[in-house]
């Protein structure tokens, strides 16, 4: 079950609940480990720090399906 990569399909499923997550769930900071424990992935959701880096180093998926606009909806995939 979780030897393979995810499809696209699951991807953009992936995608539309963490953004879901992001808007309804992370106040300030959120860290979780996931993944193999033996080499697991550490990740941190927060609103409260700058990103790591410049800002648009940070992509936002599938936004060039959507049309631009200043909020973002919680079912757009992104």
């Amino acid at each position: 079950m979780h030897d393979e990569r995810l499809s696209d399909e699951e991807l953009e499923l992936f995608v539309q609940y963490l953004h879901r997550f992001a808007h309804h769930d992370v106040d300030i900071s959120v860290r979780m480990e996931a993944g193999d424990p033996e080499h697991p992935v550490h990740v941190l959701f927060g609103r409260d720090y700058p990103p790591i880096g410049e800002a648009s180093d940070y992509r936002r998926p599938f936004a060039e399906r959507r049309p631009s606009t200043s909020t973002a909806d919680i079912d757009d995939g992104g």
